[in-house]
């Protein structure tokens, strides 16, 4: 067989479906390009990117989602490794919703609004991505703080005794990074709001932006934070203990 009949043989498609490749086929590239608007039918030429961005994002959180779930059940099984490795995964997709934010601040608001006139009452707090970690996060918590009751120790002990724990601790640092991205999500979300429509309005949903701003104090693991402060408060003490005894 000659080298161009065995090169065609190595690219024609044999995966079931239409599309040129088997790439395009097992991708689905022919209906995932075909989900941003005609050209014809843009409000603005940037709504293309308000598009695109927004369901890339959608398309990453989904599988920070899944990975999430994984998470739990490897906690539930006291399968730490995994756990961690698998927070990871989800924490490095999370990097990238995040940083699409900042591509939708190049959108001026004047061409914002004329893009936010089709958007009907939708809201990124309609996000099934970002619902999604508002879900999966607490029961990562519960999956993890009982397995910590199951080894009868409780936050500090388990900072303080890390290299006869390090399963959990490993977990719960990975955990520390999943609840920092969701702040710093919320956080960018603010600031593009407040960037492009203003601080002080009402979003497309009739939710007062401010009410962002308050959301953006609530955390997943607050026994994980406020550790910090009672390993810092015990250090301090030791130190005032050291300094103040006799020589």
């Amino acid at each position: 067989m000659s080298d161009y009949s065995t090169r065609n043989q190595l690219t024609k498609p044999i995966l079931p479906g239409t599309a040129a490749s088997d790439y395009e086929r097992y991708l689905r590239t022919d209906e995932l390009l075909a989900l941003q608007k005609p050209l014809a039918e843009l409000r603005h030429p940037d709504e293309m990117t308000f598009q695109v961005i927004h369901q890339s994002s959608e398309l990453l959180l989904k599988g920070a989602c899944f990975e999430l779930e994984r998470v739990r059940e490897h906690i539930s099984k006291a399968e730490f490794r995994d756990a961690a490795r698998l927070l990871r995964r989800a924490n490095l997709m999370l990097d990238y919703p995040i940083s699409l934010l900042h591509v939708l601040e190049t959108i001026t608001p004047y061409d914002y609004h004329l893009i936010r006139a089709g958007l009907g009452h939708g809201s990124g707090l309609d996000s099934p991505g970002f619902l999604g970690l508002l879900h999966v996060g607490p029961r990562i918590g519960e999956a993890f703080f009982a397995q910590l009751e199951k080894a009868g120790i409780g936050v500090e002990e388990m900072y303080r005794r890390y290299p006869e724990f390090t399963g959990l601790h490993d977990t719960a640092e990975c955990m520390l990074d999943f609840d920092e991205r969701v702040q710093l999500f919320r956080y960018h979300h603010l600031k593009l709001a407040e960037r492009i429509i203003g601080g002080g309005v009402i979003g497309t949903m009739g939710t007062p932006v401010e009410v962002l701003k308050q959301r953006q104090e609530h955390v997943f693991y607050k026994k994980l934070w406020d550790v910090r402060n009672q390993i810092t408060a015990l250090m301090n003490e030791r130190m005032q203990k050291n300094t103040s005894s006799p020589s």
